[in-house]
């Protein structure tokens, strides 16, 4: 049953991606359990909720793997490099389904505003970006659901190619280092 749901959420994904923009995905798509909640409050990660790295937090643990911020210091999505490499979790330059994409504060990469064309630029700002590699196309570019990319606090799902990717409890491809 989770697997014909991660193919349906996919495929969704990938129809989304070719009708455009960084637009709020359908809400099919988002099973995030604060998509609503107004408040400020944490989540059960430590994480505030609907903000990039809650939403992270939450995709990791359908997978099984446990982001918790009161437990392991991730922060803001700014520290997350860091942290990676403290707690020894691989980072590297390749897309994975399952990896985490990840800007610092002010960096930019490479955009696909019309899900075709790389001839934009995304630009994290300034507590830096997360979002969760959902699907991976053959030139590497990855399809990153997320939320709060343009702060507001929206679920929305881009083709980029971010400047890193954190491998937490799965294979890393060849030239990841930690």
């Amino acid at each position: 049953m989770q697997l014909i749901h991660r193919v349906l959420v996919l495929l969704t994904a990938l129809v989304a991606l070719t009708a455009g923009t960084i637009a709020p995905a359908s809400a099919s798509d988002d099973d995030y359990a604060w998509r609503t909640d107004a408040s400020w409050s944490a989540d059960r990660w430590g994480f505030t909720k609907r903000q990039c790295v809650s939403w992270v937090a939450h995709r990791m643990s359908q997978r099984g793997v446990s982001l918790n911020n009161w437990e392991g210091a991730w922060g803001n999505a700014a520290d997350w490099d860091n942290a990676a490499r403290r707690m020894a979790h691989p980072i590297g330059h390749t897309a994975v389904v399952g990896a985490i994409a990840h800007w610092n504060p002010g960096e930019s990469a490479v955009w696909y505003p019309d899900a075709q064309t790389p001839n934009g630029t995304l630009t994290a700002g300034g507590d830096g970006h997360v979002g969760y590699v959902q699907g991976v196309h053959p030139d590497g570019s990855a399809v990153v659901t997320q939320y709060n990319l343009g702060g507001d606090r929206a679920y929305s799902i881009v083709r980029v190619k971010a400047p890193r990717y954190i491998y937490v409890r799965m294979t890393a491809p060849p030239g990841a280092t930690l």
